[in-house]
């Protein structure tokens, strides 16, 4: 192998590669970069057996070749040198020299027949969708699902759903729930019904970045697949039987409150700082009258704090608490000057939305106000 490419257009490569590579793998050539020159492109490869990346850059090729080389230290590399045209070349059995301007470099290889082979999506179902959807229904519904939950793993996922007309996306960690949807032009394949672990979708939108251009998803049977021109992302699909949301997301509200989301965003940040309770921590009692909303935290020994922001509540007052955090969670994800927070009563579950916008739903439970006990979200 042997070529030239931009030291800018590699760096951001090995960068957007690097990504699905594990800090703890029990294989070394899983902790390598395999890069194959074909043509006028080299296309590098990264995956830890969970997740993978694939993307390729334009390059002058005199010698088509492969080879994989640590990810860790050729991005190092790379990053030092210095902006201008770099080499590429193999000049041996097991090693790879990099030259740019005055740097010389020579490291270690490993063969690429060793790399593992890449899943291909076949017979799978397909979508499009604007890439700046994706990026903010993954935003929005991946807060609500749990980091770590090692009896049921699919809570750690995001159920995607697709038919003729939408895709949706839902997620809970047994306490909050969240639930997004789009609307598509084009759909093929029938249906699908695959639980995607949400770190896998996390780190897609990462990669992918910021784009006007659309996204194209695949399911297989046991793997998801992104791409975008230039890259293609693809993770494994979680096993298990994901909570029924529907039964979760209340029908019928009695109450309903609008208030501006910085505003109580920037209330309820000031609110935690004392609500530390060890068995009920970001306790935030909230007070609803019909012309503002009064909110309060308090932990002995500590200190409270009180605040009252502008809000127009329709129906009775209703004095309710929540876990601040989870509550924030959801503010800091919507880009909405106000949002709507449909109520029934200090017991059953609330949804917060942004304001008139049907498309999103978070479900959060409140705490009880005098166990100080948060009741989980009834997923079955």
């Amino acid at each position: 192998m042997h070529l030239d490419c931009e030291k800018t257009v590699l760096e951001n490569a090995l960068g957007q590669v690097s990504r699905a590579i594990s800090s703890r793998t029990p294989l070394p050539i899983l902790g390598h970069i395999l890069m194959e020159a074909r043509g006028d492109e080299l296309r590098l490869t990264a995956t830890d057996l969970n997740i993978g990346v694939q993307t390729s850059i334009p390059v002058r090729v005199h010698e088509e070749g492969a080879t994989t080389c640590s990810a860790r230290l050729l991005a190092d590399i790379v990053g030092r040198l210095p902006a201008g045209p770099t080499t590429l070349q193999t000049v041996r059995e097991g090693s790879l020299k990099l030259n740019c301007g005055r740097a010389r470099f020579e490291v270690a290889t490993l063969p690429a027949e060793e790399y593992p082979s890449l899943p291909v999506p076949e017979g799978a179902s397909s979508l499009r969708l604007p890439r700046k959807v994706l990026k903010a229904m993954v935003g929005r519904v991946g807060i609500a699902a749990a980091e770590v939950d090692e009896s049921r793993p699919v809570m750690t996922g995001i159920l995607t759903l697709m038919d003729s007309s939408r895709i949706t996306l839902v997620a809970t960690d047994g306490r909050r729930l969240a639930r997004m949807s789009c609307e598509l032009d084009q759909v093929s394949g029938g249906e699908a019904r695959v639980v995607i672990p949400a770190r896998a979708m996390h780190e897609m939108v990462k990669i992918f970045g910021e784009g006007e251009d659309e996204v194209e998803v695949l399911f297989a049977e046991s793997q998801a697949f992104f791409r975008v021109p230039g890259i293609q992302f693809h993770c494994r699909i979680l096993e298990g039987t994901f909570p029924d949301f529907n039964r979760v997301i209340p029908k019928g509200f009695q109450r309903s409150a609008r208030m501006g989301r910085e505003a109580l965003a920037s209330a309820i940040r000031r609110m935690i700082i004392v609500a530390q309770e060890k068995d009920s921590p970001h306790l935030v009692r909230m007070e609803f009258d019909p012309d503002r909303l009064v909110l309060s935290a308090n932990t002995p020994d500590l200190g409270s704090a009180r605040e009252e922001i502008p809000a127009l509540l329709e129906g009775e007052p209703l004095v309710i608490a929540f876990n601040g955090k989870f509550v924030l969670d959801c503010l800091m994800v919507l880009d909405s000057e106000e949002v709507q927070l449909d109520l029934q009563d200090q017991s059953h579950s609330a949804v917060l939305r942004p304001l008139e916008d049907p498309s999103f739903d978070y479900v959060c439970m409140p705490v009880r106000l005098r166990e100080l006990t948060p009741e989980a979200v009834p997923v079955g």
